[in-house]
């Protein structure tokens, strides 16, 4: 997989501890592994994504 980003982009980031499900993390896992990704990128798409229809919703809803 090749690198992506400079160290801007890495100064940018924040180390964020989780817990969760263990077959959702086995099932992102396999994913980025057949997509060949990280699994770090398939989750932070995963958060944009759930904010992106949140920040939707809610400007439908005014």
């Amino acid at each position: 997989m090749a690198q992506k980003g400079t160290n801007s982009a890495i100064k940018r980031r924040k180390v964020f501890g989780l817990s969760i499900d263990r077959q959702l993390m086995l099932d992102i896992q396999h994913m980025a592994l057949d997509q060949d990704r990280y699994t770090n990128d398939l989750v932070e798409e995963a958060l944009k994504d759930v904010l992106k229809k949140y920040r939707e919703k809610e400007k439908n809803a005014k």
